[in-house]
């Protein structure tokens, strides 16, 4: 069961709710590879699943919740046994990264614990039923996502976060979302990242398949087309630019994938979605 409610953007604000929801997840259901927009934070209500953040996982269950900061690739699935069961709510602001700090939460340290009865949920389920209502207030959201966040603050640790080294099976996945991000504008294959790693190529599609849910191409491949959106706003830049600055030197090629990755071509991506000079 999902739900979701979206609350109108207000720029250049202190602090306002994004959005907010509800989902009792199905066994495996999971999103990502990708990146937010917004600060979001998910506070695991039931069950278990594993949170990963550039590349490094988190085997996490109730009790426990994590932080998605902008523009971080993250993926999260819920356990095939017992899936986990989360709130979450999406938020920005001139104030969001500061609040957050005084909670020691950041992309570095996204991951909390709470109690089992403690006022962070109250909060959190009180912001979701007002986000029912289509009258939502603004300021009535804005104050309980106030109050949300000063119980995260002010929270006591009751929990360390579970890391999944698996005798450093998942060191080899955070070092390859390293090493792409560093070199994903160079002529990058999935085999010069295994090579970089000194492991075999099948054994490093495993490990993406098992941590982050997706073959390395395909990440690979999502994580240039993600960049090239970002370009694609600077109208300075022609196509080819563009397509050179994340990787592909034939532009032809680039607007093919980016075609398939997103629906549209590059120039109609552009026109449609990004800011006009």
């Amino acid at each position: 069961m999902l739900e979701k409610y979206y609350i109108s953007k207000k720029d250049n604000t202190d602090l306002n709710v994004y959005r907010c929801g509800f989902e009792e997840c199905i066994p495996e259901h999971s999103w990502g590879p990708g990146v937010r927009d917004h600060y979001n934070v998910h506070v695991i209500l039931s069950g278990k699943g594993c949170f990963i953040v550039n590349g490094k996982p988190y085997n996490l269950e109730a009790g426990q919740g994590f932080l998605i900061c902008p523009g971080e690739v993250v993926s999260y699935k819920a356990d095939l046994n017992a899936p986990w069961t989360y709130s979450w709510v999406g938020f920005h602001g001139l104030k969001a990264e500061q609040i957050l700090k005084r909670a020691n939460l950041s992309s570095d340290c996204p991951i909390f614990s709470y109690h089992k009865n403690d006022l962070l949920i109250e909060s959190l389920d009180k912001m979701i039923n007002e986000a029912r209502n289509e009258q939502a207030s603004d300021l009535m959201l804005s104050g309980l996502l106030y109050q949300f966040l000063a119980h995260l603050v002010h929270r006591k640790q009751v929990k360390k976060p579970i890391v999944d080294n698996n005798t450093g099976a998942a060191r080899y996945v955070s070092k390859a979302v390293e090493y792409i991000e560093k070199n994903y504008a160079g002529n990058l294959s999935v085999n010069g990242i295994a090579n970089h790693l000194k492991i075999d190529r099948s054994y490093l599609s495993t490990l993406f398949s098992r941590y982050l849910g997706i073959a390395p191409r395909d990440f690979l491949i999502n994580f240039r087309i993600n960049k090239a959106c970002d370009l694609l706003d600077n109208h300075h830049l022609s196509i080819g630019d563009v397509s050179r600055s994340v990787g592909y030197e034939d532009p032809l090629q680039f607007s093919k994938i980016f075609r398939k990755v997103k629906g549209v071509s590059p120039s109609k991506f552009r026109n449609n979605c990004c800011k006009k000079p």
